[in-house]
């Protein structure tokens, strides 16, 4: 992929600009850490709201094209679930910019923890909104790697009878954290696979060669089996 022919995307300009995606030296200057890749989706989006809503709208244009595709003529209502803390008001932004769309979609919240209520319908439960099983539900998150906070919100969702339709996340890392959920019924969607986010990168300039060659190897080494 050469500079000549390559389409921007406003949205990774963005996220690389605000330093959301770091790669290379640019993640030991910022955060004193080894890796020559680091995706942080948190304090610094939160404070571009216009940064949060480009996010939230275009992971609503991925779920839309993901329904189209799996659904048919006939598409369910859906809902949206954040997994806490860092995709929980991407989740939200998500939800917010589809209501003025074709396809609006509901949103609900999970807690790390039950709430600690004295009892009642809702006293140990994680998760705040309305239970509808008429609805899809779609979990959200940053980065997909081994999954395993993915099988956490699906099991706490779980306990109230919420069932997980799919998986939508913003960097699909490639470590196999997809295909481990989609072995058990639960597939894995993303905006971007980290191994096209590098190339991008490296050819929009941010990076050069050298230093895209070593994130990918990283990831590659740090695939889950």
């Amino acid at each position: 992929m050469s500079s000549a022919g390559l389409t921007a995307d406003p949205l990774l300009d963005a996220l690389w600009n605000k330093g959301l995606i770091l790669i290379g030296e640019r993640v030991r200057r910022e955060y004193a850490l080894r890796t020559p890749i680091f995706i942080d989706l948190r304090h610094k989006l939160y404070d571009d709201l216009d940064l949060l809503g480009l996010l939230g709208a275009a992971l609503h244009g991925e779920l839309v094209h993901i329904l189209g595709a799996d659904s048919g003529p006939a598409i369910a209502r859906q809902q949206v679930i954040g997994i806490p803390d860092t995709a929980t008001p991407i989740a939200l932004s998500l939800a917010l910019q589809s209501q003025q769309t074709a396809l609006p979609v509901a949103y609900g919240q999970l807690r790390k923890k039950p709430a600690t209520y004295p009892g009642g319908e809702w006293g140990m439960s994680a998760y705040m909104g309305t239970c509808d099983d008429t609805r899809e539900i779609t979990l959200i998150d940053d980065v997909m790697a081994s999954g395993r906070t993915k099988v956490w919100a699906i099991d706490e969702l779980k306990k109230d009878g919420l069932d997980v339709k799919r998986i939508l996340v913003v960097v699909d890392r490639e470590q196999g954290g997809d295909r481990i959920l989609s072995e058990h019924g639960y597939p894995v969607h993303c905006l971007y696979r980290v191994s096209a986010l590098i190339e991008y990168y490296r050819a929009r300039g941010n990076i050069d060669a050298p230093t895209a060659a070593a994130a990918l190897q990283h990831v590659q080494a740090k695939r889950f089996s």
